[in-house]
């Protein structure tokens, strides 16, 4: 059928350029190649629609003779944190995890210790520690934690963007900075992570990056209002700051 369609397609042509013996060689040869671009674009398109009705046929077919030979694909399964680790030691870190959201700091410390002292190279445990200090305001502590969790894995994204909120807090805004950053290139399916940039961001006045950042996390989180205030609010002072600078 296919080939039917070219042979007529290039008959009809042959007998059109028949009918311009005046024009020279050179307008001939571009206009054939024109009408065979012409031809080449329809013929592609005809055989595409045919495959996708031919495969749309068969699928019907398939469902109405064995539907359960179609498998549908199944939902991502949120991976379970620490889930790369032993299961004592990630069972450790989960109760410490707990631990931390209740606010029982001493319990979630042991729980971290006891990580150590099975290995000692969990970076991991250190940034509980890291959490535990930052949380008593204890910032050179969490500090040398967080550094000792970095020694122990160079790629623990969660030990960037704590070390990066320490220096927010000691308001080192640079370092906060590099060290967010850091924790994204790493990581970028975490909201908080983008609403800390947009935070430090703010601190240095780059009120355009805030603006983008906050709208990264409501991207990511879109039931988080806040994230959405946060970017009008940080676009409202880009704009001021704007204003300002042309008076000057």
């Amino acid at each position: 059928m296919e080939i039917s369609i070219i042979i007529c397609l290039a008959i009809a042509l042959f007998l059109v350029l028949r009918h311009y013996p005046e024009a020279t060689e050179r307008k001939r040869i571009k206009k054939i190649q024109f009408n065979f671009i012409k031809i080449g674009v329809f013929f592609k398109k005809y055989l595409s629609q045919k495959k996708e009705r031919i495969m749309h046929e068969i699928k019907q077919e398939i469902i109405a003779k064995k539907p359960e030979l179609i498998i549908e694909p199944e939902p991502e399964v949120e991976e379970e944190p620490y889930a790369e680790l032993k299961p004592e030691i990630a069972n450790l870190l989960l109760e410490a995890d707990e631990l931390l959201k209740d606010n029982d700091l001493r319990e979630a410390e042991q729980r971290a210790i006891d990580v150590i002292c099975k290995d000692k190279h969990c970076g991991h445990a250190y940034v509980v520690i890291a959490r535990i200090a930052l949380s008593r305001g204890e910032f050179d502590d969490a500090k040398e934690a967080l550094k000792a969790a970095i020694k122990c894995d160079a790629d623990l994204a969660e030990a960037y963007l704590y070390l990066g909120k320490v220096c927010l807090r000691q308001e080192n805004y640079q370092e906060a900075l590099e060290n967010t950053l850091g924790a994204i290139s790493l990581d970028r399916s975490n909201a908080g992570w983008y609403a800390q940039l947009g935070e430090i961001y703010i601190e240095i006045r780059q009120f355009a990056k805030a603006a983008k950042a906050y709208k990264k996390a409501s991207a990511i989180d879109i039931t988080n209002r806040d994230y959405k205030d946060l970017a009008s609010e940080a676009e409202d002072k880009q704009r001021a700051h704007a204003s300002v600078s042309r008076m000057k």
